[in-house]
């Protein structure tokens, strides 16, 4: 690299954000990064052919802020549409780009593909697709879409969850025209967010509450106020937690060390979430992060046996304790993380604590709804609210909670599919 843009990488912020590498008016690359510094510092090794090609072409380097991560997966694939610069054009053709396929369908599916196969409407490219699959994740329970590949009898587990409208699956179903906008219109929000224009749904969003006021239609008011609102909270808060991130995690085990009052430091952080419904299909997840980063080698599942028709996720939250301290030949975490508020935290204490082989492991639960940190010390429990946390803890402990409920789900899910399937 030319000492301009070497320069500018060392002066570059530790931001969320879009890079562009140009040369005079030319753009000759464009990438997003969860931190530009740390990003950029990888274009300084010329031993990579991409880099050599970008190195080149490119004699400066400009760069656009973002909130997070989601704004800046965002605004990188509508650049990249919008310029074709020469390298990202090179890398399109190898197949590296991702794209987001709403299907033709009467009530359109959404999936992510690699390229287009002339049906339905693409959207893209986007450079990561697990960056892209989060977003998505994120967007569906807000705007409901299907993506069941069949029709079937009974209600799905997505409808069940609100991931899903219920009447676009089913068979023999009839629908009103109201429905049908309803779910097109969810679709619709998806593919403008998709498309960076959000300010532009947002509008659309305020001027449909209005509407429903003036009708007195109030409950399809709040749904929409609902919608705005957790747009809002995506786009300001959420940062994806990954390897480019660049948080020094030594930084955040430190803050955890003194939230817990150890000298140890916090290598391996566990953590578990219940899900069922009513009690049946009932099962947990075991997630390991080590070192702020998803250790799936060592996530675990576990299917409840507790079988009394009422649903008490204490009880089978302590039943899967006790399934883990059986296992000790397990990776040995130095934190313990449930889902859940005191009644979570204080089961776990009275399973891991009372065995030798956790005693020394620290106990701690996230409480969803009032978005506190619970931490067991000295005996007794302390309560830490999240947001007067480090953003970047918060944002780590948020991206471990969401990772223990998608990993539940998903073996929920599973467990549910297989007997719906048997029951057609």
């Amino acid at each position: 690299m030319n000492s301009t843009i070497t320069s500018k990488i060392k002066n570059s912020p530790n931001l969320s954000g879009v890079y562009l590498f140009v040369n005079k008016n030319e753009i000759v690359y464009i990438g997003k990064a969860s931190n530009l510094k740390e990003r950029l510092k990888s274009y300084l090794d010329l031993n990579n052919s991409k880099n050599q090609t970008i190195s080149h072409y490119a004699s400066d380097l400009k760069w656009i802020i973002t909130e997070n991560d989601v704004e800046a997966l965002i605004l990188e694939s509508k650049l990249i549409k919008k310029h074709l610069p020469r390298v990202n054009v090179v890398l399109k053709d190898n197949k590296n780009y991702f794209f987001v396929k709403i299907s033709d369908d009467i009530f359109p599916k959404i999936s992510i593909i690699h390229r287009s196969d002339n049906t339905g409407s693409v959207i893209g490219p986007f450079t990561s697709g697990t960056h892209l699959k989060q977003l998505l994740n994120l967007l569906r329970p807000v705007f409901p879409y299907c993506n069941c590949k069949t029709k079937h009898k009974k209600p799905c587990l997505s409808s069940q969850l609100n991931l899903c409208l219920g009447f676009c699956c089913l068979k023999d179903v009839v629908y009103s025209k109201d429905q049908q906008k309803q779910y097109l219109n969810n679709i619709k929000s998806i593919t403008k967010i998709l498309s960076g224009d959000n300010n532009s749904l947002t509008k659309d969003l305020k001027k449909q509450i209005a509407l429903a006021v003036a009708n007195q239609n109030f409950e399809k008011a709040q749904v929409i106020k609902n919608q705005i609102l957790a747009l809002e909270n995506i786009f300001k808060h959420r940062q994806f937690i990954d390897k480019t991130d660049s948080t020094d995690y030594s930084t955040l085990t430190n803050e955890l060390q003194t939230l817990f009052k150890t000298k140890t430091k916090i290598k391996t952080i566990e953590m578990y979430d219940v899900s069922n419904i009513s009690g049946k299909f009932a099962v947990s997840s075991l997630v390991m992060f080590s070192e702020g980063i998803p250790d799936k080698a060592n996530y675990k599942k576990f299917k409840i046996k507790y079988t009394k028709l009422e649903p008490n996720d204490i009880l089978m939250l302590k039943e899967v304790f006790q399934r883990r301290v059986l296992n000790p030949q397990w990776l040995q975490p130095g934190l313990i993380l449930i889902d859940g508020g005191i009644a979570q935290l204080k089961t776990a204490i009275s399973v891991f604590s009372t065995h030798h082989g956790f005693k020394n492991v620290l106990l701690g639960s996230l409480a969803k709804g009032k978005k506190q940190l619970l931490v067991f010390q000295n005996n007794e429990i302390v309560y830490y609210d999240l947001s007067k946390l480090s953003r970047a803890l918060a944002n780590l402990l948020k991206a471990i909670q969401d990772e223990s409920h998608r990993f539940a789900i998903s073996y929920h899910h599973k467990l549910y599919l297989k007997e719906l399937k048997n029951d057609r």
